[in-house]
């Protein structure tokens, strides 16, 4: 398989996600009366499982065999998918996570789409996520969504579609993906996670996307999180400066750590302005988010969410932060508001 790493994945997915059949049968119709597009951008929030649909439909174009309208996983060309060595397949990611997809990445895409197939079929190239492509990287990606060759199909995954140039998404056609129902969600996440508690916890912190909610579960998030709970109170109590707490924690995982942040001082000024308790999303939180929304007033604790955010946001467009200093301001920002 062509790809932007140079160990071999596995990108073989047999069926889509249980909340993906609507999705699914509408391409495979369109597939089936030789009308699918030559670009699609998957768009939906993180989490939901996009990836793993591009996956999935990636199979089923290029299986051999493909019975009940999924692919069938022993033909020739499910077999190079499973082993990652497949020849008309490429995928393109970030280096590293939340690093922008660069220009030469884009280059071997121009390169690949002027090949013929060497299964004889299609060839397929996924990019995951596109909004990661810098402007050089999606403006060299034009030419080829222009003149993409014969049976070159494009797949483009986004939760931020927003952030893509409108000449790249004017020249693929939107499928988009909801957050399931949350029924759905959980029953899929029970066949992985025992506690229905801890589910409901996950579904309520990744705002219902299962896909996010179970990857949490997997990298114990739960636990880190229910850690900077513990310790936060240390920070206003004066046990712990801004600058010992920040030195504990920027080695984390940084872009969930403001989310879990500026979560928090969202529901502070919800609370501030209405006094409904109902509307706190952290609910584990109560007690701290209570004592910020009576210290802070609902402008001062907007403008320090806003700035988390955005600090958040560009660590997701690959901007190259100082997590300890970043930090120290973020713990110094939050000591402030509860004075």
């Amino acid at each position: 398989m062509s790809k932007d790493k140079a160990e071999a994945v596995s990108y073989f997915a047999q069926k889509p996600l249980p909340w993906q059949e609507s999705q699914w049968k509408s391409l495979l119709r369109r597939m089936r009366s030789d009308a699918l597009p030559h670009a699609l951008l998957l768009k939906g929030a993180l989490g939901v499982g996009k990836g793993a649909f591009s996956q999935a439909l990636m199979s089923r174009v290029l299986c051999h065999t493909p019975s009940g309208g999924y692919a069938c996983g022993h033909c020739k060309s499910c077999d190079l998918l499973q082993a990652g060595t497949h020849p008309d397949v490429l995928v393109i990611e970030p280096e590293s996570s939340g690093k922008p997809i660069k220009i030469d990445q884009i280059r071997r895409i121009n390169e690949f789409a002027r090949k013929t197939a060497q299964q004889g079929g299609r060839r397929v190239i996924i990019i995951d996520p596109a909004e990661a492509m810098n402007v050089n990287a999606a403006n060299a990606l034009l030419k080829s969504l222009e003149e993409p060759g014969d049976n070159t199909l494009f797949l483009l995954v986004s939760a931020r579609a927003g952030d893509m140039l409108a000449t790249i998404r004017s020249r693929c056609q939107l499928v988009m993906f909801p957050v399931p129902d949350l029924s759905l969600a959980k029953q899929w996440l029970g066949d992985h996670i025992a506690d229905a508690q801890t589910i409901d916890h996950l579904l309520s912190l990744s705002c219902g996307s299962p896909v996010l909610a179970r990857n949490m579960f997997d990298q114990n998030v739960l636990e880190l999180r229910g850690h900077l709970i513990n310790v936060m109170p240390e920070l206003f109590r004066g046990n712990l400066t801004p600058v010992e707490l920040a030195k504990e924690q920027h080695t984390g995982d940084l872009i969930s750590l403001l989310g879990w942040l500026g979560s928090w001082l969202d529901d502070a000024v919800k609370l501030r302005l209405t006094a409904d308790e109902s509307l706190v999303r952290n609910r584990d939180v109560n007690r701290m988010i209570g004592y910020l929304a009576k210290k802070a007033d609902a402008p001062t604790l907007v403008k320090v969410r806003d700035r988390i955010m955005l600090q958040r946001q560009q660590l997701q467009e690959g901007a190259n932060l100082n997590s300890q200093m970043l930090l120290e301001g973020v713990f110094s920002d939050y000591l402030e508001l509860a004075l």
